[in-house]
């Protein structure tokens, strides 16, 4: 299957396997592949999201070089799926109790009773 108006020399990040994507700077095989999988899951990525997943921004020279066309295959696919089913409901675990601390503390008579309370605590 071909896109519609397909420059040479360009990388049509909507559409080009993961042979293709290997192209671009920052992208090996796994990377390019995860990429098509997220493709088929989320449709079509923009230039914020290609230079998260490559975790640096693209320079000019390189953009010269990328297609973002979408492909309207995968808009439809990621409408069909639906959009709620996407998200998940996440909330922070609440902590049961507060960590225990280090060292105990409690009131001495003097230093020697103070160092063999802390000696007690450390060889624990």
């Amino acid at each position: 299957m071909s896109s519609p108006n397909k420059s040479p020399g360009l990388v049509r990040v909507n559409f080009d396997p993961p042979q293709t994507l290997i192209l671009i700077s920052g992208i090996g095989p796994k990377l390019a592949r995860i990429i098509v999988q997220l493709r088929k899951e989320s449709g079509n990525l923009d230039l914020d999201t290609l230079e998260v997943l490559i975790r640096r921004p693209l320079s000019v020279r390189e953009l010269d070089q990328l297609d973002f066309t979408e492909n309207p295959m995968l808009a439809a696919a990621s409408q069909a799926s639906g959009t709620d089913d996407d998200y998940i409901d996440w909330e922070p675990s609440s902590r049961s109790r507060a960590p225990e601390p280090m060292f105990v503390s409690t009131p001495y008579l003097n230093q020697d009773q103070m160092k063999a309370e802390l000696a007690s605590q450390i060889s624990d």
